[in-house]
């Protein structure tokens, strides 16, 4: 059995626990134990999990022969770097690496998803079973990267521009793409309405219709020597498809709340990644830019879970009332039942695990043989 399906059958005791627990504090317990298991089975991965993790590792041994001037120069961005120096310098096992990169990546998605949410527990494994663990898994520098910007998100609702931009410039040390973050600061008071959604679902046609012609023309003005490499391209029409469907299904939901920040933010992500996922369809690489904003998919999930089974007075419900009055009534009483919310939790992990084996694609985890190996300074 592939072992992210262990992993996600895991995680699925700890949504049990979660809700067994009596008291917010046993809950949080719960939720830490979830994000530091996590922590651990991205700490025991195999090198050769995949050609990502083989690169980081060669490269974690050539850094520490580099002069300060080649390591400016490396191909990795200098905070990555830098990191992989200063262990290389204090530890003598290079799984500390591992380490590092599991702690800088998952807390702080822990933290926000904690803090950001109305149901962190949700949260968290919507991140593991819409395919996000499995990127941070493969894709650390990236992913550490989005990891550092969950704390710029205060200071988009703030709008205090200095702390925001040193935030990215931090992100941007561990992979240059994440300036692509600086889109959610920039439109965070755009007016949301059927006319955004409308220009922006033409906007994705186009792209679609027309992204290799747009990427041709952005290598040739911006990348020329990318001319040379052949462009892969991926199907993500599932994956387009969910956004689209998360995306109209929120605006219906929360239309009348757009001002909440943990509403608002995760929904301008989530309808930019919706905008501009059609581009994949003629460069993969594109999906290195879309990830920065289909991780919203997490918080949003969250969100809609606590208004769709948690409210009774949500919008679904009442368009069922007008309907059925007495359909409506029967579904109400199943609410105050003490079971509802475990088994809608269930159900919705259980379609989730549905989209976790098509986003495999054929990943598989590995774990490291065990071995006595030190990382005692």
């Amino acid at each position: 059995m592939n072992g992210f399906y262990w992993i996600y059958l895991v995680m699925i005791g700890f949504l049990a626990g979660y809700f067994l627990a009596k008291t917010k504090e046993q809950r949080r317990l719960v939720y830490y134990g979830a994000v530091c298991f996590l922590i651990v089975i991205f700490i025991a991965q195999d090198f050769s999990v995949s050609t990502d993790i083989a690169e980081y590792m060669r490269q974690y041994a050539i850094i520490p022969t580099l002069s300060f001037d080649q390591m400016l120069t490396h191909k990795f961005e200098i905070g990555y770097v830098l990191l992989c120096r200063l262990l290389e310098m204090t530890f003598e096992s290079d799984r500390v690496l591992l380490v590092a990169m599991g702690l800088l990546i998952l807390l702080p998605f822990g933290r926000y998803y904690e803090r950001g949410t109305s149901q962190p527990m949700v949260a968290l494994m919507a991140f593991v079973a819409l395919g996000m663990y499995m990127h941070a898994i493969i894709f650390w520098r990236q992913l550490a990267a989005m990891a550092i910007l969950t704390f710029a998100i205060p200071y988009i609702r703030q709008r205090k521009l200095l702390p925001f931009l040193l935030i990215l410039l931090a992100a941007m040390s561990f992979h240059k793409t994440a300036v692509v973050f600086l889109w959610i600061y920039l439109i965070y008071n755009i007016p949301i309405g059927k006319w955004l959604l409308i220009g922006c679902a033409g906007l994705a046609v186009v792209l679609g219709f027309f992204g290799n012609d747009i990427i041709d023309l952005g290598i040739a003005l911006l990348y020329p020597k990318y001319a040379l490499f052949p462009r892969l391209s991926i199907g993500g029409y599932t994956l387009l498809a969910l956004l689209w469907v998360v995306t109209l299904l929120s605006y219906w939901v929360f239309r009348n709340r757009m001002d909440d920040s943990r509403i608002r933010i995760p929904f301008l992500m989530i309808l930019t990644a919706a905008t501009v996922q059609p581009v994949c369809f003629a460069f993969y690489n594109w999906l290195r830019i879309v990830l920065y904003f289909r991780v919203a998919l997490a918080a949003i999930t969250a969100e809609l879970f606590v208004e769709l089974f948690q409210n009774k007075e949500n919008v679904v419900l009442a368009l069922v009332n007008k309907v059925s009055p007495k359909l409506h009534g029967q579904i109400v009483k199943l609410y105050d039942t003490k079971w509802f919310s475990l088994a809608m939790q269930l159900v919705l992990f259980a379609v989730l695990f549905a989209w976790y084996v098509s986003e495999l694609d054929g990943a598989v985890y590995r774990m490291a043989p065990v071995v006595a190996e030190s990382i005692a300074p």
